[in-house]
């Protein structure tokens, strides 16, 4: 997700920026297609993150931390910067909701787990969104107000795991399987835009459905549903030696996610879980 989103000015026109690259014109033309303006622009850059704060104070980020650097404060300048403007210009204060992830919980053993649980990352990657979270944090003391939406496996219509299924990739077997939430992707941008308007100043919302599943049970309906072999199940030794560290990494965390602050502020999802989404394909 290396995607940010804007609410310009008229407060009905957005702006949605695209990295620069070999599929610029297509990541452009997608943009387009959803009647929102396409904005190509290096996050990385002083002059690019000026500009998105200019541009409007309702900004959802969906880019993820940069990986190859040791750390990455572009969170910390966005907040500081969308602040020192605000003020400068008598602008509102601004308003923004960060994708991150429920992988900052790390492994829960299975265990129930909701907004006010302590984070646990062990994967570098969650490590690196528990930094991105923190600096954000920091706008609270200027005036910035921050959303963070922790979610789950994101699928759709184009995120479904069909790939990884034909290729016979296993899962782990019953007794040995791992808990997991999802979220469609249409219910992500609702909520990212429901909790930047009707959010309080600061909000930390679990952004999944309500319905756990075992891993490999949601292969499992997704190959059913598509009329595709079930993926073979094996232990977690066997499958820990047969897949990508990254893939094992999501594999081998287990924890069912709550929502206590979705359901206060009275979001409701189209698709409550992946059984629904999947009936809308029979």
């Amino acid at each position: 997700m290396g995607l940010v989103l804007l609410q310009t000015y008229p407060a009905k026109h957005f702006t949605a920026t695209y990295r620069p690259g070999a599929e610029s014109e297509a990541k452009r033309a997608a943009i387009l297609a959803h009647k929102a303006r396409p904005l190509a622009i290096d996050l990385n850059s002083k002059p690019a993150l000026l500009r998105l704060i200019s541009l409007g104070h309702r900004i959802i980020w969906m880019a993820p931390p940069n990986a190859s650097a040791i750390s990455d404060n572009t969170l910390k300048k966005l907040v500081l910067w969308a602040a020192t403007r605000a003020k400068v210009h008598g602008k509102p204060a601004p308003r923004i909701s960060y994708i991150s992830t429920t992988g900052v919980y790390g492994n829960a053993q299975g265990q129930w787990i909701n907004e006010y649980t302590p984070l646990n990352a062990q994967s570098e990657r969650a490590k690196r969104r528990v930094h991105a979270e923190a600096q954000l944090r920091l706008g609270l003391k200027h005036g910035v107000h921050v959303h963070l939406l922790r979610a789950p496996g994101i699928y759709g219509d184009n995120r479904l795991p069909i790939d990884r299924i034909k290729n016979g990739t296993p899962a782990l077997l019953p007794e040995e399987d791992a808990w997991s939430n999802h979220i469609h992707e249409l219910d992500l941008g609702r909520l990212s835009l429901w909790v930047n308007y009707k959010g309080a100043a600061f909000e930390v919302l679990n952004a999944c459905d309500a319905k756990p599943s075992k891993m490999g049970d949601y292969f499992d309906s997704v190959a059913d549903a598509f009329q595709l072999p079930r993926p073979p199940r094996f232990t977690k030794e066997e499958v820990k030696q047969m897949v990508s560290p990254m893939m094992w990494s999501f594999m081998s965390e287990s924890r069912r996610i709550e929502s206590l602050n979705q359901k206060k502020l009275g979001f409701r999802l189209r698709y409550p879980s992946v059984a629904d989404f999947l009936g809308t394909k029979a």
